[in-house]
């Protein structure tokens, strides 16, 4: 059981936002009518729904998106890409999100404002050490410490130092955590932080309790819980709830700890938290194992490991297969037992390895060098920067004084001309603008359903293809080729599956899961059609988006109807370009071309392509979502100079989106 008191990755989003709720936000979008200001209210939304519905988060990042970069806002822009990150973080896509967070990092690094560049890499570091890629995720805890530190935020200075102590208590080295833990808490303690002392205070316990000193433990927990109530933190006081029940468990005193423990779910539940109820379920599978109620145990490692995979955390998917396995050793279940037995081992090969360790302690070595280095120059500069300090405080006081005595003055003026007409007007304007809301919110609803259901059309046609594809294999002999073609299957429908709950995808991706398909397709019918794909060098595929599986029925067609039935030489080229801020594609077979396609297919089979049909619908979703007319495709038939058929070409124009 995972005792540590886990701290929320969502503290350092918050660096950047104000505390709004998600009512109050939604208000202010009625209220304010600049870009940057909707820009700043749609980015915040953003982080605030990414715990309560993380597609309706991606979307507000969207917005926020679009905004900045109408009107070229840079710290709008980093907010964006930063908020949006953490949306795919709380949906468990953690490249997504890592590369999203990453650009937020470039953006302010460029504007070269401490406090901010701190937010990106508190965010990538959770990220990390979710991963266990504890090296990693020290060396930017430690980057982010210095700039908030040379900033003068003593707070969240103080908050990298309890995320470094929470990485040295997961790698089980208590006297390094604590040292970390009590040099939070000292921060806290100086600046008033009631509820950070408390949040220090129960991991200074979790240090003791590995080393075995249950009486100082219990006694820390328990003094944090009524810090935790007053402050109304239903998640801290689950959490102490959690460590109280694992130190009972560890003194062997089961009732207490079921007990405890069965809170600390009560709390989790109100949160609807899907990680820390897999934690609680796990302990709750600990303590009946313990006690030797070997069923319930099974039952509440269950409910954990459902829970725990749907997120990253690997340590915790360990301890549940451990748990679990005992349990099953216990009910004589031997094979069940091995099974989770292997699969936490892999996981553990996987956290740690001997050059971690070593990139640990080099990393611990040179931040704690840095830190000494600074604090000297810190103590020498101190007693001339608060002199200073004084005398500009005083400069800005009078300043603010006279600054607002003249504002209040003239909002008085504004306020007694503008009175009236403001009265005449506000009802009706309020009205408009929810009207508005209230319209675009649904027709946003109404098209990613539509285009959710028109995917889960096509995937499964898509499939039942590539399926048949290794059938053929198999039934002809051809067993090498069907081995490596379930090894390309196997990388595309991970890619598909990846991309299933997406409306778009960049065109770097679609291209690859096109080249796969491609490549397949070759291999089925015995490498007897040859295709290239040629795209601009001038187009960046990783930065454009387009529909996912776009432009795969298409390819499909032209093997199929042009290409499998022509003899000789058989070439499918496929281009893209940008023309006039409109993304063109050509699509070109030599086969057989369509009239003579037709009269080879069987009476009952001569309509439309499922795949194309599908395709024409999701064209008229992105035209009545983009406004844009221009996009559709064409098929040209093309003849020889005998006029005979030659093949065909389909063109593609799309609207021209930028990640």
């Amino acid at each position: 059981m995972l005792t540590i008191l886990i701290l929320s990755a969502s503290f350092y989003n918050v660096f950047a936002q104000d505390d709004d709720n998600i009512n109050s936000l939604l208000h202010q979008l009625k209220q304010q009518n600049t870009d940057t200001v909707l820009a700043d209210v749609y980015a915040r939304l953003c982080y605030r729904y990414c715990t309560v519905n993380p597609d309706s988060a991606v979307w507000y990042g969207n917005k926020a998106m679009q905004l900045s970069v109408k009107v070229n806002y840079a710290k709008g822009i980093g907010d964006a890409y930063n908020n949006t990150g953490w949306a795919y973080y709380s949906k468990g896509d953690l490249i997504r999100a890592k590369e999203l967070i990453n650009k937020a990092l470039d953006r302010f690094k460029k504007m070269r404002i401490k406090e901010f560049i701190a937010v990106p890499l508190a965010n990538l570091a959770t990220i990390y050490v979710d991963e266990s890629d504890y090296p990693h995720g020290l060396s930017l805890y430690a980057e982010a410490f210095k700039y908030l530190e040379e900033a003068g935020d003593k707070t969240r200075a103080a908050e990298m130092l309890f995320s470094m102590g929470r990485i040295y208590n997961l790698e089980k080295n208590p006297a390094k955590a604590r040292n970390y833990f009590q040099q939070a808490y000292d921060i806290h303690k100086k600046e008033g932080n009631e509820i950070y002392m408390a949040q220090a205070l129960s991991s200074i316990a979790n240090t003791y309790q590995r080393e075995g000193n249950y009486d100082t433990v219990l006694y820390l927990y328990k003094k944090t819980i009524p810090v935790f109530l007053k402050h109304n933190d239903i998640y801290r006081t689950g959490n102490a709830y959690e460590n109280i029940a694992g130190t009972y468990e560890a003194m062997k005193q089961y009732p207490e700890a079921l007990q405890n423990m069965q809170a600390a779910a009560r709390y989790y539940r109100q949160l609807n938290s899907k990680i820390d109820m897999a934690y609680a379920y796990n302990g709750l599978g600990d303590i009946y194992k313990e006690a030797g109620d070997f069923e319930r145990a099974g039952i509440n490692y269950k409910k954990a490991s459902v829970l725990a995979a749907q997120t990253a955390a690997k340590n915790l998917q360990r301890s549940i297969f451990l748990g679990l396995s005992g349990v099953y050793v216990k009910m004589n279940d031997y094979k069940n037992a091995y099974l989770l037995l292997d699969s936490s081992y892999k996981i553990k090969d996987s956290l740690f390895t001997k050059e971690k360790q070593e990139e640990l302690l080099k990393l611990q070595t040179e931040f704690e060098t840095e830190r000494k280095e600074n604090e000297n120059k810190l103590l020498k500069t101190q007693n001339i920067t608060a002199s200073l300090q004084l005398e500009r405080n005083r400069m800005w006081l009078a300043g603010a004084g006279i600054g607002l005595l003249m504002a209040g003055f003239l909002l008085y003026l504004l306020y007694r001309n503008r009175q009236d007409k403001i009265k005449n007007i506000q009802t009706l304007k309020e009205l408009n603008v929810e009207l508005e809301a209230q319209k675009e919110e649904i027709s946003r609803m109404n098209s990613i359903l539509e285009l959710k259901a028109l995917r889960a059309q096509m995937n499964p046609h898509f499939i039942f293809n590539c399926m048949s594809s290794i059938q053929e294999c198999m039934l002809t002999g051809r067993v090498e080729d069907a081995n490596f073609y379930l090894t390309k299957l196997s990388r595309l429908l991970r890619m598909v599956l990846n991309c299933s709950d997406e409306e778009s995808v960049s065109l770097d991706t679609e291209l690859q899961i096109l080249t796969l398909y491609l490549q397949l397709e070759k291999l089925r019918l015995k490498n007897n059609f040859d295709f290239e794909i040629e795209i601009d060098e001038h187009i960046a595929a990783d930065e454009l988006q387009v529909p996912t599986l776009f432009l795969q029925p298409f390819a499909e067609n032209a093997i199929w109807h042009g290409l499998v039935n022509k003899n000789g030489e058989r070439t499918l080229t496929i281009k893209g370009w940008i023309k006039d801020d409109t993304l063109h594609f050509s699509i070109t077979d030599n086969g057989i071309g369509r009239k003579k396609a037709a009269e080879l297919k069987p009476e009952g089979m001569k309509n439309q392509s499922k795949g194309i049909e599908l395709i024409q619908k999701r064209l008229s979703i992105i035209n009545n979502k983009t406004d844009n007319s221009h996009n559709g495709f064409f098929i040209d038939d093309l003849y020889d100079a005998n006029h005979i058929a030659a093949g065909t070409c389909v063109k593609i124009e799309l609207p021209l989106i930028v990640i």
